[in-house]
C-alpha cells in the first residue's frame, strides 16, 4: 500500500506541473498535501503496536477521501486529463480498498 499510495503522489506531482498557475499552488497544493499526509499514517500505522493502528488508518481514510474530493475538481475543472485521470482514480479506489481491508483486520 505504501507503494501505492506513493506512486499516486508522484503522478499528482507531474500532472501538479500542467496545472494553470492559479490553481497550481491552490488546489494542486492542497492535493499533494493531502496525499502527503495518507502517505505518512500509513507508515505510521505501519509502524506501531496493533492498538494504536486505528487512529492512523482512519486518518490515512479521512485525507483520502478528501484527496478523492480534490482529484475530482482538478478533473472537473480540466486540469488533470488524459489517461491520468483513469489510473488516478483506479489508484485511489483501491488505497481506499485496502486502507479498508486493514482497519476491518484489525
Amino acid at each position: 500500500m505504501f507503494q501505492l499510495t506513493y506512486d499516486v503522489l508522484k503522478e499528482i506531482h507531474l500532472a501538479r506541473r500542467s496545472f494553470v498557475k492559479s490553481e497550481k499552488y491552490t488546489l494542486g497544493s492542497t492535493m499533494e498535501e493531502s496525499l502527503l499526509t495518507v502517505l505518512l499514517k500509513i507508515v505510521e500505522a505501519g509502524k506501531t503496536k496493533s492498538k494504536w493502528k486505528l487512529p492512523a488508518i482512519e486518518s490515512a481514510q479521512h485525507n483520502l477521501e478528501k484527496c478523492k474530493i480534490l482529484i475530482r475538481l482538478a478533473i472537473d475543472l480540466e486540469q488533470i486529463r488524459g489517461s491520468r485521470v483513469n489510473i488516478l482514480r483506479e489508484k485511489i479506489h483501491r488505497i481506499g480498498r485496502e486502507l479498508g481491508g486493514w482497519k476491518r483486520s484489525l
